[in-house]
């Protein structure tokens, strides 16, 4: 394992270093995203960083490092999204090497790339959607609050032995002819949100049915909220589960789920009484 992350690890740098050899022209900007999530303290959770705004091309080259508080929520992997499972490594010439990995150089810190020698779209970042899941845990005793889990510039040089710090996600595609494309990079901060521990689900106070993300509105990520919850993925903070209660039966299961659909597509009020 630890000769295939050394193998891994330098394709993804000599690619880096090929990419920004090239005569590199401006383009249009890759957005990278990383979710909130809501959980108890000593309760795990899943959070995905989802990529959009890409080129025609796709992606052939992606570095970012992922940064959050170590003494608040632990990282225990960071997997490939549907959007970074390419079927590239069956592909790629240099054995043993992964197109996405993963590295942990200090606490608190992940650096996430993706590299391939390919130039065929199949082969790089293409479809938008979930690229990277992190998944974790809360330690007990975590007081309530919102812990930021940031993206932004691995820190590195730009290229090795050049004394430059590099300052930037880095994203772009070469194509079969060496010349590179680099794109710009938005990247939005998510946080795991902890709640307070409060567990009593009885309605009452300043409730908004529905919103089971707790974020002012009801709509579809309300639907997915209460879904994670119910398949148990996920943890509703003790406010999203006064809220997801639509029925008000003190139970939160999939006719709450269904219920919260039919009223963002405009169909019942909320909260429905029987």
């Amino acid at each position: 394992m630890k000769v295939r992350k050394i193998v891994a690890a330098m394709a993804a740098m000599s690619m880096l270093a090929a990419f920004s050899a090239q005569t590199v022209s401006a383009a249009g900007a890759v957005t990278l995203a990383a979710e909130k999530v809501n959980v108890e303290a000593g309760s795990d959770f899943e959070l995905k960083i989802n990529i959009g705004g890409l080129p025609d091309t796709g992606l052939s080259v992606l570095e970012f490092a992922v940064k959050y508080d170590s003494s608040k929520i632990t990282i225990d992997s960071i997997d490939a999204g549907t959007a970074a499972s390419t079927g590239v490594d069956a592909a790629e010439v240099l054995e043993g090497a992964t197109a996405f990995s993963v590295q942990s150089p200090a606490a608190g810190t992940y650096t996430v790339t993706y590299s391939t020698g390919k130039s065929d779209k199949q082969y790089c970042i293409s479809k938008e959607g979930d690229f990277a899941v992190i998944k974790g845990s809360v330690p007990a005793g975590t007081a309530a609050g919102e812990y930021a889990v940031e993206l932004v510039a691995i820190d590195r040089e730009t290229t090795q032995g050049s004394g430059t710090k590099n300052t930037e996600i880095v994203a772009g595609y070469i194509d079969a002819n060496d010349v590179g494309t680099k794109y710009e990079v938005t990247a939005t901060a998510g946080a795991v949100i902890v709640g307070t521990g409060e567990t009593d689900p009885t309605p009452g106070g300043d409730v908004l049915y529905g919103d089971c993300d707790v974020d002012g509105d009801v709509d579809i990520m309300d639907v997915i909220a209460i879904n994670k919850a119910i398949l148990g993925s996920a943890t509703l903070s003790p406010q999203g589960k006064i809220n997801a209660d639509v029925d008000l039966n003190q139970v939160i299961d999939t006719t709450d789920a269904l219920n919260i659909l039919k009223n963002v597509v405009k169909l019942v009020e909320l909260p429905v009484k029987s």
